[in-house]
């Protein structure tokens, strides 16, 4: 047998009598029809944790074994916390259904032709993004957020509180979707863009994350782990001196005699393919030198995923990356760098 609810006509303030699940109703006193949500029509889904501690450790130790780290981290370093967390993702599914028009811009010759384009939008996108402040443990998006749901023992498990609003989510993730369709599209240079966004449901998920804290010469050092794929989400580690020492000599040794040898293919050449080979090759060796300063001057600690600081190893950049970025953004691209009060350049 099914649950009664009571509730009051909003319009007249009379009383209401519907069964569990439904919907819709209409006022026996006023004849208003009502629509029925539960729970400011957010739903709450708590996935099931794949992992154990021992497979939570033996993730952390095969992230510690790779990439620009210590060599001797995954044998030295000495693990002092494991344990999972419930983090809460605001989840929105939504169908986005538009026109982008435009055009490309295709080199003939010496001549530059707009092609034009029209690309039509009906797909079904997702967006996801963290629902609190779970602190410096680099999760903030996750790709997929998809797993078993299952029940939850309260305290069993730590499980943070959400410090945002649907409302605010649900905006934002429209927003964030509407951007994605127009990009899906692939239309280089857009004239006219009519989208719509048609939201299908948003979702509470609270999804199993591990927290493993490790210490290296005295020092802590942490990595987040999927819950349910085991992947490495995020961390911190010790960077190796040796090779930070190695890249720096090569990177500078590239750099000049690369930036040399363009210099003079541009005067040897003299017309116009050379002296653009040229740039080409100086903007190549530049970067390959400056990446490698970047990792000479913070690769000490390597991070991964979204955290701050150290030379993350996702970016290929470290502290204070934002004027590099446009700095690599202009190289690339041959456009204007904008230093915000500075203007551009």
């Amino acid at each position: 047998m099914g649950i009664s609810l009571s509730l009051n006509c909003p319009h007249c303030g009379g009383a209401l009598s519907l069964d569990e699940g439904a919907a819709t109703t209409s006022c026996p006193y006023c004849s208003a029809l009502l629509a029925i949500e539960g729970d400011d029509g957010v739903e709450k889904i708590t996935y099931k944790n794949n992992l154990d501690e021992a497979r939570a450790v033996a993730a952390a130790r095969s992230w510690m074994g790779g990439g620009l780290k210590a060599r001797d981290l995954k044998g030295k370093a000495e693990i002092s916390e494991c344990y999972p967390i419930y983090a809460p993702f605001w989840k929105l599914h939504a169908r986005a259904a538009g026109w982008v028009c435009g055009y490309r811009q295709v080199q003939r010759n010496k001549r530059t032709e707009r092609v034009p384009m029209e690309k039509m939008v009906a797909s079904d996108f997702d967006w996801n993004e963290i629902a609190c402040d779970v602190g410096d443990i680099g999760v903030e998006h996750l790709s997929g957020l998809n797993g078993t749901a299952g029940l939850h023992d309260e305290g069993s498990i730590p499980t943070f509180e959400v410090t945002t609003s649907p409302t605010d989510a649900r905006a934002k993730g429209l927003a964030s979707i509407e951007q994605t369709a127009i990009s899906s599209a692939g239309v280089p240079h857009r004239t006219f863009v009519k989208m719509h966004i048609f939201p299908r449901g948003l979702a509470l998920v609270f999804y199993p994350i591990w927290v493993v804290r490790y210490k290296y010469n005295g020092r802590m050092y942490f990595c987040t782990i999927d819950g349910i794929t085991g992947k490495v989400l995020a961390g911190r580690a010790p960077g190796d001196t040796l090779m930070r020492t190695i890249a720096m000599s090569l990177g500078m040794l590239a750099g000049g005699y690369g930036s040399a040898l363009g210099i003079i293919a541009m005067g040897y050449l003299g017309n116009e393919e050379g002296v653009a080979a040229g740039v080409i090759a100086i903007i190549i060796c530049l970067l390959i030198a400056f990446v490698s300063y970047r990792f000479f001057r913070y690769g000490s600690e390597v991070t991964t995923g979204t955290l701050k600081g150290g030379f993350n190893t996702n970016l290929g950049l470290g502290k204070g990356d934002g004027v590099e970025k446009e700095l690599i953004n202009a190289m690339s691209t041959g456009g204007p760098m904008n230093f915000g009060r500075g203007g551009n350049i």
